[in-house]
C-alpha cells in the first residue's frame, strides 16, 4: 500500500482523508435531515453537529499540512489547472471557515462546544451580535459549499467521462 500519492494514483492517507471528509461534510450538510430520520432531539442533533465540525476542522488542518509533505500529487490538465485550483481553494475555504463561523455562533450564543461529551469551550455570556453575524456566515458559506462540492463531483464526473483521465479510479 502506497501512502503517498504518486502520478498514478492517490495515496492511501489521501484518500482516506478525501473520502471520510465527504462523508463527514454530507452528514453536517444534512444534520436537519439526519435528525429527523433517526428521531433525535434538536439539542442532540446540535451536539452531534459540533462535534462532527471540529472533526471535520481537525482533518482539514491534517490535510493542509498533509499536502505540504505530499509532493507527488497529482498535476491537472494544463487548460484546466486554473480552474482546478479555483475550485480547491474555494472548497478549502469554505471548509475553514465553516467550522470557524459555528464556533463563533457556540461563543456568541454562550452555549459553549463540546467534542463528542468533552468540553473545549465553556458556556458563556451571550454575545447577541457575533451570534448573529457569525450564524448569518455559517448558513450562507453552508450553501455555498453544497454549490461547491456539486461543482466538484461535476468536475470528477468530466475527467472520468469526457477527458477519460481515470479520476474517479485513482481517487477509489
Amino acid at each position: 500500500m502506497n501512502w503517498l500519492d504518486s502520478e498514478q494514483r492517490y495515496g492511501a492517507v489521501s484518500r482516506a482523508l478525501h473520502w471520510s471528509m465527504a462523508t463527514l461534510l454530507l452528514l453536517m450538510l444534512g444534520t436537519e435531515w439526519l435528525a429527523e430520520i433517526v428521531g433525535m432531539s434538536e439539542r442532540e442533533a446540535m451536539a452531534l453537529h459540533k462535534s462532527v465540525g471540529v472533526l471535520l476542522l481537525g482533518l482539514l488542518v491534517f490535510r493542509l499540512l498533509w499536502r505540504r509533505v505530499n509532493h507527488g500529487r497529482l498535476e491537472a490538465h494544463a487548460h484546466w489547472k486554473w480552474a482546478a485550483r479555483l475550485g480547491h481553494l474555494a472548497l478549502y475555504a469554505a471548509m475553514l471557515v465553516i467550522p470557524v463561523s459555528g464556533l463563533l455562533v457556540a461563543l456568541g450564543s454562550g452555549h459553549g462546544v463540546e467534542f463528542f461529551g468533552l468540553p473545549l469551550i465553556a458556556p458563556g455570556a451571550e454575545i447577541e451580535w457575533l451570534e448573529e453575524a457569525a450564524e448569518e456566515t455559517h448558513e450562507v458559506l453552508a450553501n455555498l459549499l453544497w454549490l461547491l462540492i456539486g461543482g466538484h463531483v461535476a468536475a470528477s464526473l468530466a475527467h472520468q467521462f469526457w477527458l477519460r483521465d481515470h479520476t474517479l479510479k485513482r481517487m477509489a
